[in-house]
C-alpha cells in the first residue's frame, strides 16, 4: 500500500466529519425555528481495487438527507392566524414574484405590502412569503388578500345547520302538542333559543326556536319532539301569538322528530328542510346532528350570511378557512387554505426562509383540502415546532469530534512515517 493512501483516507474522513458537524450546527442553530426539519448525514465508503498482498485504503463520502416528512411537536399559541399541519402536506406560499414555495411553518401575520402602487394586506410568514388559498367569493386561487379597511357587502342568510342535544330526562308537555303561531302567551314548551339571520340588505332578523317534547316513552313507543321556528319581529310582546303584517309573510315552521329511547337517535333520518322567511325567500335547514341523550340541553345553530360592515380581525379555523370577524361578532368566510403533497417530500430542495421548492426527485405538487383524501388536518392557534432533538444533536457532535480527532491522528502518523522514509536517504 502506498503511504499516500493514508493521507487520502484520513483527509476524506475529516471532510466527512466536517460535513456532519456542519449539519449538526444547522440543526442546533434552528432548534427553535418553527417548522424546521433536521438534516442527517449519511456515510458511504468508496473502495479501491485490491491486489494480492497489498491493501489499498479507500475513502468515505457523505450525503445529507433532510427529514422533511418527520412531524415536529405542536405548540399552542395565542395568535388566531397561526396554524399547524398534523399529517402530510405543506402550506403553499409565494414570493413577491409569484413563484410557488412550500413550507411547514404555519406562523402567519397580517402585513401590508405595496404591489403595483396599491397597498394590499397579505398573510405572510417571518420570511415574507405570502400564504395562498382559494377565494370563497370568486373561486380564484392565489395569495390571500385581507380586506382591511374595506366595506364588506352584506350576504343574505341562505342556509343554517342545526346541532341539537335534547335531554332524555325532559317530561312531555301536558297538552301533548307543539305551539303554533296562534298559540296563547302562556303556551308550554320545553326549551327555547334564538338565532340572528340577515336579509339581502344585511338587516338582522331574530328567529325564535322553540323545542317541545310532546310524548314520552315507555308510555309512547318513542320520545317525540317538535322544533318550531317563528320570527321574533312578528311576536306579541316577545312571545306568542305571532302575526305578520302585509306585505310580510308569516314565518311559521314545524318539524316533528321521533327518537329511539334505546339509541337516543332519530328513528328516521331528517331530510332537507326549508323555511320561508318574512320577505318570502326561503332558507335551507340542515339538521346535521340530532340526539336525545342523558345530558343537558344544548343547541348550536350555524347560519351563513353577514351584515354590511368592516372586519376587525382575522382567524384561521381547523378546516383551513380564513375567516374575517366583524365588529358585530359575525364571521365572514374569505378563503380556503389548500395544502400540497409530494411523492418524495424528503427530496425537496431547501430554500431561504424555511421553504422548499419542487424538483424532479420530489415529484410534482398535488394540491388538496386539509383533512380530505389523505391530506393532513389543521390545528388553529398552534404551530409545528422543529423536529430537532438537542440531546441527540449534542451526542452526534461529540461522536463527530472524536472521529475527526482520530482521523487527524491517522494523518499525523502518516506524516511521521513519511518523514522516516525521507530520512532514509540522508
Amino acid at each position: 500500500m502506498s503511504i499516500n493512501g493514508v493521507f487520502r483516507t484520513s483527509v476524506s474522513g475529516m471532510n466527512a466529519q466536517a460535513n456532519r458537524l456542519s449539519a449538526i450546527s444547522d440543526n442546533i442553530g434552528n432548534a427553535n425555528t418553527d417548522g424546521y426539519k433536521r438534516s442527517e448525514t449519511e456515510f458511504s465508503s468508496l473502495i479501491f481495487a485490491q491486489s494480492d498482498g497489498q491493501y489499498n485504503s479507500g475513502s468515505v463520502t457523505t450525503q445529507v438527507r433532510q427529514t422533511i416528512s418527520q412531524q415536529g411537536s405542536t405548540a399552542t399559541t395565542s395568535s388566531a392566524t397561526d396554524v399547524a399541519i398534523q399529517g402530510d402536506g405543506f402550506f403553499v406560499v409565494q414570493d413577491a414574484n409569484g413563484r410557488d414555495f412550500y413550507t411547514r411553518a404555519g406562523s402567519f401575520v397580517e402585513k401590508t405590502q405595496n404591489v403595483g402602487g396599491t397597498e394590499t394586506t397579505y398573510l405572510v410568514n417571518t420570511a415574507g412569503y405570502r400564504l395562498t388559498g382559494t377565494s370563497l367569493t370568486d373561486g380564484t386561487t392565489g395569495p390571500i388578500e385581507l380586506p382591511v379597511g374595506k366595506l364588506i357587502a352584506p350576504k343574505k342568510t341562505e342556509s343554517a345547520e342545526f346541532s341539537l342535544q335534547l335531554p332524555s330526562s325532559a317530561t312531555a308537555v301536558a297538552s301533548g302538542t307543539a305551539p303554533t303561531a296562534t298559540s296563547p302567551a302562556d303556551t308550554a314548551f320545553t326549551k327555547k333559543t334564538s338565532q340572528v339571520v340577515y336579509n339581502q340588505l344585511g338587516e338582522a332578523r331574530t328567529l325564535d326556536i322553540y323545542i317541545t317534547k310532546t310524548a314520552d316513552s315507555p308510555a309512547n313507543a318513542t320520545d317525540d319532539w317538535t322544533v318550531s321556528i317563528f320570527d321574533q319581529a312578528q311576536s306579541t310582546n316577545g312571545g306568542f301569538p305571532y302575526a305578520a303584517t302585509s306585505p310580510e309573510t308569516l314565518v311559521e315552521y314545524s318539524l316533528d322528530v321521533s327518537f329511539d329511547p334505546v339509541t337516543g337517535l332519530p328513528t328516521t333520518p331528517v331530510g332537507a328542510q326549508s323555511l320561508t322567511l318574512a320577505d318570502g325567500s326561503s332558507m335551507d335547514l340542515d339538521f346535521k346532528s340530532l340526539t336525545q341523550y342523558g345530558t343537558d340541553f344544548s343547541a348550536k345553530v350555524t347560519p351563513d350570511g353577514n351584515p354590511a360592515g368592516f372586519i376587525s380581525e382575522f382567524k384561521i379555523s381547523d378546516e383551513g378557512i380564513v375567516n374575517g370577524i366583524m365588529s358585530t361578532g359575525d364571521t365572514v368566510p374569505l378563503y380556503q387554505i389548500n395544502l400540497a403533497t409530494f411523492s418524495s417530500p424528503d427530496r425537496l430542495s431547501a430554500g431561504v426562509g424555511n421553504v422548499y421548492s419542487a424538483n424532479a426527485n420530489s415529484g410534482a405538487a398535488v394540491a388538496g383540502i386539509p383533512g380530505v383524501n389523505g391530506f393532513g388536518s389543521l390545528k388553529s392557534n398552534a404551530i409545528e415546532q422543529s423536529n430537532v432533538d438537542l440531546a441527540t444533536e449534542l451526542t452526534d457532535m461529540i461522536e463527530s469530534q472524536r472521529s475527526y480527532s482520530a482521523n487527524s491522528k491517522v494523518f499525523q502518523t502518516g506524516s511521521e512515517i513519511l518523514d522516516v522514509i525521507i530520512n532514509l536517504k540522508r
